[in-house]
């Protein structure tokens, strides 16, 4: 089998508990009428998200006890090649709550730390894979959270060994890590407004200054920035001279919008791994993160969607 072109980065996976219910009561008994457990966190959406154009991804992460083994079979069981690095910690779990009005409440376990040898076989095997295993010219997509006890300096040397084998790096997480990520020079930071907002400072009221603070964020030696909007779409600067471009997806009856910024993501990295860009980039991803509306699962779209979805995507280039 050949290496594979994205490998995806998930410091705190997680197993993800999807909870359906007619009404959520804060303080009271609840009883959910279904649940599935489906192996998660933001690496593994992405990861997911690119099997829909027929990727091999790999996917590495801290896992751990009987959930971790679980989240591992069911990636391999997607086709997903996992690169795990086994914790003494349990991986967590995560609680997403969907009521009879499809208003979605996330409860999102912290995710114990790993020990200084569990770190430190974490990045021999990420440093080995690259030099070694995975496909030159692979795009590294770091994403999530850190998990208590590791901190952002991780994310660095991630991105600096990326860049020693030749590799693209995409980042989206946030806090410090975010910071110092975008510090480190990465290829590509996916963030959504308020994210965006903390690096640059200041709130973004308008599309004109979410566009501005991309510019900044450029101008600090990121590459590429998208910045999400919700169901406003998202704004991306493809480079340091431009072109600023939006997209907006059309009005949807939505299933749940999580893992929607994660299938995104997936656009952008198999648009990087396939050379393309431009509108036809970022309508592509747009699509992605629109199909991710109305799957059965974060990250599980599905291609036919994708398509259909392609034309009915609204696109401008921007100018100020």
């Amino acid at each position: 089998m050949p290496g594979p072109t994205i490998v995806c980065v998930s410091a705190n996976p997680a197993m993800d508990r999807r909870l359906r219910m007619e009404s959520l009561a804060v303080g009271e008994i609840n009883r959910a009428t279904s649940a599935q457990g489906l192996a998660g966190g933001k690496a593994a959406h992405v990861a997911m998200a690119t099997l829909a154009f027929g990727a091999n991804p790999a996917w590495l992460g801290f896992l751990g006890g009987v959930i971790g083994q679980e989240c591992a079979r069911q990636m391999e069981a997607l086709g997903i090649r996992v690169v795990a690095i086994p914790t003494k910690s349990g991986t967590r779990v995560n609680l997403e709550m969907i009521d009879g009005a499809g208003r979605v409440t996330e409860i999102l376990e912290p995710g114990a730390g790993p020990t200084a040898e569990e770190r430190d076989e974490f990045l021999q095997k990420c440093v080995r894979g690259l030099r070694e295993d995975w496909k030159q010219n692979a795009v590294l997509v770091i994403s999530g959270s850190l998990p208590a006890g590791l901190g952002p300096d991780f994310y660095v040397e991630l991105i600096e060994a990326a860049r020693t084998a030749g590799a693209k790096v995409f980042v989206d997480t946030s806090g410090e890590a975010l910071r110092a990520s975008a510090n480190a020079h990465p290829d590509f930071v996916k963030v959504n407004r308020a994210e965006a907002a903390t690096l640059v400072g200041r709130q973004l009221a308008t599309i004109e200054e979410v566009a501005r603070a991309a510019g900044e964020i450029v101008e600090r030696g990121v590459q590429s920035v998208a910045i999400t909007l919700g169901r406003e779409g998202l704004i991306w600067m493809e480079r340091k001279a431009g072109p600023v471009w939006k997209a907006r997806p059309p009005h949807m009856d939505v299933i749940s919008a999580v893992g929607s910024g994660d299938a995104t993501l997936g656009g952008f990295a198999h648009a990087a791994v396939e050379g393309i860009a431009g509108e036809e980039a970022m309508r592509l991803a747009a699509a992605c993160g629109a199909a991710n509306c109305v799957a059965d699962a974060p990250g599980r779209i599905e291609l036919a969607t994708v398509r259909a979805l392609l034309t009915q995507i609204e696109v401008q280039r921007l100018t100020f």
